[in-house]
């Protein structure tokens, strides 16, 4: 399994995992075109790495796979996100793109899409920077199920949406007084401990 974890879409994807967790969780640190293009950078990056993935199975073993993301870490998040993008948040959503039904149509929540891919992100680094092979295989076994089951469809909807609203929405251009320092963003975002692990599985050590 060596080969998988040297693969350059799954290091791709890990990155921009740790990456996306750090932004949301620093959203108040941005102004709001600016969250938005950072989003649509990451989710195209996520989405095209985990589509690449070389094929691989396992024997799913759920003991491996802990989740860390409580409830209320999950709301702060969502509450983060909602009090960012303000009345952009909502958005008419089809749960059927094909079935053509007007029941299809709904209200959906930006926040809500972007703080659950931030749980099965969260999980996924959290577990992954452990540096055990098997919980590493396993971590991304689950993951991918996970993106062809859930979050990749609730990545693509909030896509289409951060992409109507960063290109055609003039008041994007309103900055907000919390917006004038990334520090916090740019530090962050390559200090997560899978860089760590994986530079010593590269060489060898344990």
């Amino acid at each position: 399994m060596k080969e998988l974890f040297e693969n350059e879409n799954v290091n791709n994807f890990v990155t921009s995992a740790a990456n996306y967790c750090t932004l949301v969780e620093n959203a108040g640190n941005f102004s709001k075109k600016n969250f938005i293009e950072k989003t649509l950078e990451l989710f195209s990056s996520l989405y095209y790495s985990i589509f690449r993935f070389p094929s691989f199975e396992i024997e799913s073993d759920e003991e491996m796979i802990e989740k860390f993301v409580t409830e209320q870490e999950w709301n702060n998040i969502y509450q983060r996100v909602s009090q960012k993008l303000g009345y952009h948040d909502d958005y008419l959503d089809v749960y059927d793109p094909v079935a053509r039904q007007e029941e299809d149509l709904s209200v959906g929540k930006l926040s809500d899409n972007l703080a659950d891919i931030y749980q099965d992100m969260k999980d996924f680094v959290t577990l992954y920077g452990v540096g055990n092979e098997d919980v590493m295989l396993a971590s991304l076994w689950e993951c991918k199920i996970s993106f062809e089951e859930y979050w990749g469809q609730k990545l693509l909807n909030a896509t289409r949406v951060l992409h109507r609203l960063y290109f055609y929405e003039e008041n994007l251009e309103e900055e907000d007084e919390n917006s004038e320092d990334q520090t916090d963003y740019n530090e962050n975002r390559n200090n997560w401990m899978f860089n760590r692990k994986q530079e010593q599985y590269r060489k060898g050590e344990k």
